[in-house]
């Protein structure tokens, strides 16, 4: 049987499983299982399915499937929970034997981080799909990542509704996720990463870097230069108000103030002090304004955690340290480093779908299972998976699932391996099409030949005064990247999937890429025969766009093309 993610213990029978339902033999007590059993294949002439053991919060689970009936026992309601969804996956599969589970995860801490401040701010109906699909494979965290996408007075009068999520819409998450067993954590960003709330002219004056001038595209420009001054008493006042304005539409406990990257202060008005000092003492007056609140901390430890260790006793040894790494082969120094000190700490890999028309199934593949293994290897309590939305946040979310379920599958259980199994789950229980996966890794192949991120670099060179280095793709790369997604794009014009959506968006991603290499060929002096047309694959991309998303800035994504459209008809000229 094929299920996402495995058991701890399973023994199947050679007995063929001949119901077709169940009916509810057990009376149920909890609001959020009697849901829960709702989405089971019930039958009044269905298997009768017994449930014990919904007292308690424990997430172990007995599941006992037989053709006389099916009992399932929980440690208690979550445990009940997943064991409901184990049966849910059972019952999709196309061949079902009788069998035995005993299941609890290896993991207290699950999650999934998802960016919606750089590009797409989903609507509250794709976030409820989300956390329909975090629940069907045991997913029990969800964070937001925020850096301007709320209504902050602060931004009053410089955002749209298209562009931020309300604080009724928060709310109706942080309940739908609470009936999922899932804990929404309100995550912000508070020192750097303010690039947006920084152009504002009223807070010029909070910038690290003095004199600012932007030299690069505006993508570009966010992730480089972001970050509050430290030692300006109005930064920590703006940091604050932010959160006193954000974390009361959460019920958790915990709030991720992120922290990461203050790379400015190493160019800019500190560049000759001890920035790092300057930085830790002013998280400490972040941490300490949260906490008068009664809350519990987490944070990003990257590279100035790492460079300061000994200064880390600033902080409270109770604050969750968020380990992250995203490549093939992330250092091991970013968890082992840690590995003393008496945090909790979480291990964070990517989806590697980032500045990306479709996720990096390779990448994301081998970075969450290694840094599985460092969490394994350095005891963390758990992983959260992230999925980050730089340049635009291009990538769909139908394309970062498949990471997703990589992170699902490995935080259950750090010792779960990824192999030819997991990825025949994955095409039955997520894309119901046995080339799923085929189609996804051959996407990736080609779209590494015509990257997203270097299209953005050399749109930037061509349009503005700054230069940016980088390894420009060969001319027989992008004709490949081309002429193989034409062939993904034809194959899956004529098929038919029961779940549309993820043919639909590889249909639209393989159309994409190839636009990009097409129009990178172009401006870059060496043109190769075009099969897309621009604003006929625009128009594409902005109906699946705005069927999911708020508008928020597709509108750049869409100038970016039609501008490298525009410069090779003025060459051509």
């Amino acid at each position: 049987m094929f299920l996402i993610p495995k058991p701890f213990k399973i023994e199947q029978s050679d007995e063929i499983f001949i119901g077709k339902g169940v009916i509810i033999s057990s009376q149920i007590r909890d609001e959020r299982l009697k849901k829960a059993v709702k989405k089971l294949p019930l039958s009044e002439s269905g298997i009768p399915l017994y449930i014990t053991g919904e007292q308690g919060s424990e997430e172990g689970y007995r599941l006992s499937i037989t053709n006389k009936s099916i009992k399932l026992d929980g440690d208690g309601a979550p445990g009940v929970f997943y064991g409901i969804q184990t049966l849910r996956q059972i019952l999709s599969n196309k061949e079902i034997y009788c069998a035995e589970i005993e299941d609890k995860p290896g993991n207290k801490y699950r999650g999934f981080y998802h960016d919606v401040t750089r590009g797409r701010v989903p609507t509250v109906e794709t976030l409820k799909k989300l956390i329909d699909n975090m629940a069907y494979y045991k997913l029990n965290s969800l964070q937001l990542y925020v850096e301007h996408a709320f209504p902050f007075k602060e931004m009053y009068g410089t955002l749209n509704e298209s562009e931020y999520l309300s604080p009724g819409e928060i709310r109706e998450i942080d309940e739908y996720c609470c009936e999922n067993f899932i804990d929404l954590i309100p995550s912000l960003a508070t020192c750097g990463h303010m690039y947006d709330i920084l152009q504002l002219p009223e807070n010029a004056h909070l910038r690290e870097i003095e004199n600012y001038e932007p030299e690069y595209t505006f993508w570009y420009e966010r992730m480089l230069h972001h970050t509050l001054d430290p030692e300006n008493p109005e930064s920590l006042e703006l940091s604050k108000s932010r959160i006193d304005q954000y974390i009361p539409h959460f019920r958790s406990e915990y709030v991720n103030i992120c922290g990461d990257e203050p790379t400015d202060l190493k160019i800019g008005k500190h560049k000759d002090a001890d920035n790092d000092m300057i930085y830790f003492d002013f998280m400490v007056k972040i941490i300490e304004h949260i906490k008068s609140k009664g809350k519990k901390i987490m944070m990003w430890a990257d590279k100035v955690f790492l460079d300061n260790i000994e200064r880390l006793d600033k902080l409270a040894d109770d604050i969750t340290l968020l380990c992250w790494g995203y490549a093939a082969e992330p250092p091991e120094t970013r968890v082992s480093r840690l590995e003393n000190r008496k945090n909790p700490k979480l291990v964070c890999p990517s989806t590697s779908s980032y500045f990306r028309l479709v996720e990096n199934a390779r990448v994301s593949e081998a970075n969450i299972s290694k840094m599985a293994e460092y969490g394994d290897k350095y005891h963390a309590d758990g992983m959260l998976n992230t999925n980050w939305g730089d340049y635009g946040h291009p990538c769909s979310l139908e394309l970062s699932m498949f990471g997703m379920l990589v992170g699902a599958e490995k935080s259950w259980n750090f010792k779960n391996e990824i192999g030819d199994n997991f990825k025949n789950a994955v095409d039955l229980l997520l894309y119901k099409n046995q080339s799923g996966t085929e189609y996804l890794f051959e996407l990736n192949r080609l779209n590494e030949m015509a990257e997203f991120y270097k299209f953005v670099r050399l749109y930037s060179n061509l349009t503005c005064k700054g230069h940016i280095e980088f390894e420009k793709p060969t001319k027989e790369e992008l004709e490949t990247a081309s002429a193989g997604c034409k062939k993904i794009y034809d194959r899956l014009l004529n098929e038919v999937w029961e779940e549309e959506e993820f043919r639909r968006e590889m249909m639209i991603s393989a159309e994409g890429i190839a636009v990009t290499a097409e129009l990178y060929a172009k401006n870059d002096g060496y043109p190769i025969k075009r099969w897309t047309n621009t604003e006929s694959w625009l128009a594409k991309y902005r109906e699946s766009w705005l069927k999911k998303n708020k508008e928020s800035e597709l509108w750049r994504i869409e100038k970016i093309y039609r501008d490298m459209e525009n410069l090779n008809r003025n060459e051509e000229k």
